[in-house]
């Protein structure tokens, strides 16, 4: 068995237990360092590799769900290998000069803890909120909230492809629809005429174009211009936040 500790770039604001794959990720409030107790594994790169695994799911949870956004520097770890009773009988240290006494850390019971599940769109929410450029951020969002969309419907070969969007909406907020009007309403060419889950469509699906264009542009090495409608982008950022966090809540409650 297995202990191991990554660093974290940022101290974390909350104290945390979470359970995956029988691996126990456990972070502290106001400490750097991200914990993973029980992994099994035959040697230190499997082991590692488990742990990384696990602490990402657990990083990739809590960004949605508590709105922390942190991240790990694979670079500086601590693994110590368990005896069946517990003692240490391994350790290796990598990047940090006091890495023997970071895995030692003493352990807070936490009031939050969490069963938790891998999961694709949860990944892609966090790196849409630690990236710095709003192009990349509505991409890793975007794909977010295509992933759980496609999970609640798949299109046909004759449907557009904005279909699964509307569908999944429909979907998710069936009976609190008032609340995604409420956010989308602020947005300067929501049309009040049409339909909430119809103008979000429309809005989200417009801007990932924008986006798309945006992302051909950069590949082409053109020189960077104003895109038509870069602005509809820029709006439908906090809206896609909204409509990803609320699908992936959505996800968290299906079996």
């Amino acid at each position: 068995m297995w202990k191991v500790q990554f660093d974290l770039t940022n101290p974390s604001p909350i104290s945390l237990d979470f359970v995956i794959n029988d691996i126990s990720v456990w972070i502290n409030e106001s400490l750097s360092q991200i914990n993973a107790d029980n992994v099994q594994a035959v040697n230190q790169n499997a082991a590692s590799s488990k742990a990384l695994y696990a602490a990402t799911c657990c990083l990739n949870y809590i960004c949605w769900k508590y709105d922390v956004a942190l991240s790990i520097n694979p670079l500086r770890f601590s693994i110590d290998e368990i005896d069946p009773a517990g003692k240490i009988i391994g350790h290796a240290g990598y990047g940090s000069a006091d890495a023997k006494t970071m895995v030692h850390s003493s352990r807070v019971q936490s009031p939050i803890s969490i069963s938790g599940k891998k999961s694709d769109a949860a990944h892609y929410y966090r790196k849409g909120c630690l990236s710095n450029d709003s192009f990349d951020q509505f991409r890793n969002l975007y794909s977010a909230v295509e992933i759980i969309s496609h999970k609640i419907y798949k299109k046909q070969p004759d449907e557009p492809g904005k279909i699964e969007l509307d569908r999944a909406l429909l979907k998710c907020f069936d009976d609190k629809v008032q609340f995604l009007y409420e956010v989308a309403k602020v947005i300067p060419t929501y049309n009040s005429q049409e339909t909430t889950i119809s103008e979000v469509v429309r809005i989200l699906y417009k801007a990932n174009l924008c986006e798309l264009n945006h992302r051909k542009i950069r590949v082409d090495n053109t020189a960077p211009v104003v895109l038509q409608g870069e602005m509809e982008l820029m709006y439908a950022l906090p809206l896609l936040k909204f409509v990803a966090k609320a699908l992936l809540e959505y996800e968290e409650s299906s079996p």
